[in-house]
């Protein structure tokens, strides 16, 4: 079995190891709910697309994507002691996107969320949804944020 089988990509994101750490493994975040979702164009940089400086002083607006997420908030009940997380993933500098963002109005439920590195370096998220939010993008970089505690609602 290939390392991004066992790791279902996250092995790319910086930090994906937390994942590992944390939840005692590296998660398809099957039967995780997305709690919220936040598209922002609040960094620049002085790069272009490709990398090289552009002219002048000119910037470019890069667009993130902040994804909360319920992990396992669907699956079967935690462990007496042991809670369930809130991943915070960010997935910055996108590229190319192609999202339902009317799956939100709707209970977003995911069947799988997995990570894959382009020929270009870059980094695909593939969001399958069991129920609503459907999400394909490539972007620059991908980032586990934060994994905090929460306690699911019965």
């Amino acid at each position: 079995m290939s390392k991004a089988n066992r790791t279902w990509g996250w092995h790319l994101a910086r930090d994906g190891e937390r994942l590992e750490l944390v939840l005692g493994g590296y998660s398809s975040f099957h039967d995780s709910a997305i709690r919220s979702f936040c598209l922002q164009r609040i960094r620049r940089t002085h790069e272009g697309v490709s990398g090289l400086p552009l002219p002048g002083n000119r910037t470019r607006e890069m667009l993130d994507l902040r994804l909360e997420v319920l992990h396992n908030r669907y699956g079967a009940p935690p462990v007496p002691g042991k809670p369930d997380y809130i991943a915070t993933l960010d997935f910055l500098d996108i590229r190319a996107s192609d999202i339902d963002v009317n799956g939100m109005v709707e209970e977003a439920t995911i069947t799988e969320m997995t990570l894959a590195e382009t020929p270009e370096g870059l980094i695909q998220l593939d969001l399958t949804p069991n129920i609503g939010l459907d999400i394909r993008l490539t972007c620059k970089e991908a980032v586990v944020v934060d994994l905090r505690p929460y306690t699911r609602e019965v």
